[in-house]
């Protein structure tokens, strides 16, 4: 067991907890029982000290057998005097037979009134509780009763009863020992587990997963990590494959500048119209690097969210417009038709104008580049709480197999005529990303052969 860990921290706090009721709870339960059972020994001595008043006549010396009979049977010490005071009966106590009570209780039993007290014998050194009540015949008083109860009766029993708490309290603690620890235990084991599998995690065990399978927070948590390995794993492969496809697309313009710039400096040319021609490629090959550049870096801040939206009332329809000029004169020199329909409803939308002329331009741009005869249709729908807008064109279509992946990073369809067209293979990653920073949702259907439509969806509110 680690005894700075969570087991020993949560251990001692449940056991700490426990003590802090618990030893009240003792204590409290002490003083109830200490209370009630001194109210009852007082209630019977006050009992008792009534019904001898009931029974006794004036007291006399002669009566004191009869008088040492009621102690013995009552089980409590008893004095008795005289209506001077004179005591009549034999006591173990420093009440004498024939010796006078103090005039402090006699005066306040001559004037029909009793009295409670706690007393300790000057002789055994005994605390007892006195009840004193007077004998009156009538109006006159004939002489007193003084009951004595030991407290050492009560402090005995007290003590049994404390003997009994401690017992039951040693008892609850080593209980409550036990069942802290396998508390403590069962709770922190999946935090343990937990925190090896972030180890192994962080050690790059991307395939690591914490077996706990509880529907409470801790369950919730490790479902959490599991989660976060599966993230890790997948950025992981997501990387490696970047760094592979950046490393694939960079090598092609690279040998293509090295190698006509070697061309150039070596003068391998037989004329200027040659050495131009090589010149036109290694601008060529320049501007789709720098493409290529430009379009990582751009994906790279929209994917950790650092693209700043420039948000205003929009309209979309202006915007299609906009875009489909941009690519009417190259489908003009492809002999394409251009088809475009609008609601003339459209409403306005906050948005940002300028990132959805980037996207509607990429998908025109594709659908021109990739369709050789036929016509690219653009239509735009108000539907409820969407303006769709739908942009189709008469290629040959995307196979069924590349459909899931046609926005992620790279993909190409027809990858060499892609790089023929100075395609970065980002453009509908970068598309799909910025739509989703439109709060929209884009998607695609596509037949083999007859052609491919795009379904963006950009929200009113």
């Amino acid at each position: 067991m680690n005894y700075n860990g969570i087991v020993l921290k949560l251990g001692t706090t449940i056991m700490i907890l426990f003590l802090s009721v618990l030893l009240p709870l003792g204590f409290f339960t002490d003083r109830i029982f200490l209370s009630v059972y001194s109210s009852q020994v007082h209630q019977k001595v006050n009992d008792l000290s009534r019904e001898l008043v009931d029974i006794l006549d004036e007291p006399n010396e002669r009566q004191s057998d009869y008088y040492q009979k009621l102690s013995k049977v009552s089980g409590k010490e008893l004095v008795i005097f005289d209506g001077h005071g004179k005591i009549v009966t034999n006591s173990n106590m420093e009440f004498k037979k024939g010796d006078n009570i103090s005039s402090e209780l006699l005066h306040i039993l001559k004037h029909g009134q009793h009295f409670e007290r706690n007393y300790v014998d000057n002789d055994t050194k005994e605390q007892f509780f006195i009840v004193g009540r007077p004998l009156m015949k009538g109006e006159t008083f004939q002489g007193g009763i003084i009951v004595f109860s030991s407290i050492e009766e009560i402090h005995n029993i007290m003590h049994s009863l404390r003997n009994w708490i401690v017992m039951s309290i040693i008892g609850a603690v080593l209980l409550a020992l036990g069942f802290t620890l396998f508390v403590s235990r069962k709770l922190s084991s999946p935090l343990i587990k937990m925190e090896q599998a972030t180890r192994q995690i962080a050690k790059g065990q991307l395939d690591t997963e914490v077996q706990i399978k509880t529907r409470d927070e801790v369950g919730s948590l490790a479902q959490a990590i599991n989660d976060l390995s599966v993230e890790l794993n997948h950025y992981r492969k997501n990387r490696s494959e970047l760094l592979a496809n950046i490393s694939h697309e960079l090598r092609t313009p690279i040998s293509y500048l090295r190698g006509y710039a070697q061309l150039i400096k070596l003068h391998r040319y037989r004329d200027k119209q040659e050495l131009e021609s090589y010149s036109a490629v290694i601008e060529s090959e320049s501007i789709r690097l720098a493409k290529l550049i430009e379009d990582l870096f751009e994906l790279s801040k929209m994917e950790e969210g650092r693209i700043n939206l420039y948000l205003q009332p929009v309209d979309v329809g202006e915007i299609i417009e906009q875009s489909i000029q941009k690519v009417t004169l190259k489908a003009k020199e492809k002999n394409l038709g251009l088809e475009y329909k609008i609601d003339q409803e459209l409403p306005l939308i906050y948005s940002d104008g300028t990132r959805i002329q980037q996207v509607l331009f990429n998908l025109l741009e594709n659908a021109v580049s990739y369709t050789e005869e036929g016509k690219v249709t653009v239509k735009a729908l108000w539907t409820a709480d969407f303006i769709s807008i739908s942009v189709t064109d008469t290629g040959n279509g995307i196979p069924n197999e590349d459909l899931p992946f046609i926005f992620d990073r790279f993909h190409r369809v027809e990858k060499s005529r892609s790089r023929e067209m100075g395609g970065s293979g980002l453009g509908l990653a970068i598309v799909s990303e910025i739509v989703k920073l439109l709060k929209g949702s884009i998607s695609v259907k596509s037949e083999n052969g007859k052609g491919t439509e795009f379904l963006l969806k950009l929200p009113v509110k």
